[in-house]
């Protein structure tokens, strides 16, 4: 049994007292102070916890003055301004004039470089000579079957503005539907069928279209030629013009085409017979592609006929129009 003298009753009561105002008991007493003054509403708790003040406007010309306030203080903020580089040329701001489409003839062709990321693509609208009807062509692509298909629509314009404006504000609310698809339906893998237009016809009664067909590995196959036709809504595959090119060389120079990559070009509606559509025609027999001559063909596909062997020189009407964007300066 241990028995406590007066001394260790002293040093015992020290050490006692000692703990009581160590630091961790001194944040308890805190911590207790601080509870007591939450619930109590204590003028320590008060001041470190003020009501949150209402700063809404309390009239309308109070509102009004603050407004005009912030309005001050923001046109206050100057703009940021940087030294002018001698090296850099200010370019002109660019105009959008109404050109002629098919301009040179057999020459436009749909930029398909963005097709796998934008997955859709818009040709240039083509405006007929009366400027009441547009026609123009929208790719698309399915990668699934790394597949492109298109189809083309004809387009009413609002005749009531100026030639300019119904191009600008063509909208299909106007009236749009479509008239030619190719390549929407197949599933065969890595064909690519596009639809481009090569001009509208004098009389703004048919539309000469070009439909090329490519495969990936190999590149571009063949070249169709179709009319469409705005009074019977039928098209018609100029293929005849193809099959005379075939005649001509095999009967007379007994060159067999279906040996050789070859396709046609066409350029667009004979000046000098308005029923009638110049297309050029070249082989790749070798490392410069032959030219197999100049041809012609009516859009009823009746008579093709063979214009000449060496001369290109044929004059193409042009007759639909469209917008571009030009530079002055």
């Amino acid at each position: 049994m241990i028995k406590y003298t007066k001394t260790k009753y002293i040093a015992l009561f020290f050490a006692v007292f000692c703990f009581c105002i160590s630091p961790q008991t001194a944040f308890c007493f805190d911590f207790q102070r601080d509870v007591a003054s939450h619930f109590f509403w204590t003028k320590s708790y008060k001041a470190k916890h003020p009501d949150p003040t209402n700063n809404m406007p309390k009239t309308m010309n109070e509102y009004y003055r603050e407004a005009n306030k912030a309005a001050d203080k923001a046109s206050e903020i100057p703009s940021p301004k940087y030294p002018k580089d001698p090296k850099i040329v200010d370019l002109p701001d660019p105009q959008i004039t109404l050109v002629k489409y098919n301009n040179p003839p057999g020459y436009i062709d749909i930029n398909l470089n963005n097709l796998k990321k934008t997955r859709k693509i818009n040709s240039i609208g083509v405006v007929s000579p009366s400027f009441d009807k547009m026609v123009y062509s929208t790719v698309y692509y399915f990668p699934s079957t790394k597949t492109a298909g298109t189809e083309m629509y004809l387009m009413n314009l609002d005749t009531s503005k100026n030639i300019h404006e119904r191009i600008e504000t063509a909208h299909v609310n106007h009236g749009k539907q479509t008239i030619l698809r190719s390549g929407m339906d197949s599933l065969d893998l890595d064909i690519q069928k596009t639809l481009t237009v090569i001009d509208w016809s004098t009389d703004g009664k048919r539309i000469a279209v070009k439909e090329k067909i490519s495969f990936t590995p190999d590149g571009l196959w063949k070249t169709n030629l179709l009319v469409y036709d705005l009074q019977t809504g039928k098209t018609k595959n100029l293929s005849e013009v193809r099959e005379a090119i075939q005649y001509y060389w095999r009967e007379n120079h007994g060159l067999y085409l279906k040996d050789y990559r070859w396709d046609i070009y066409p350029l667009g509606w004979d000046a000098l017979n308005p029923d009638r559509i110049l297309v050029f025609a070249y082989a790749a027999t070798g490392e410069k592609p032959k030219f197999l001559g100049t041809w012609s063909i009516d859009y009823h596909g009746d008579r093709s006929m063979l214009m000449s062997l060496t001369s290109t020189n044929f004059k193409v009407s042009q007759n639909g129009s469209c917008l571009k964007t030009q530079y002055t300066y």
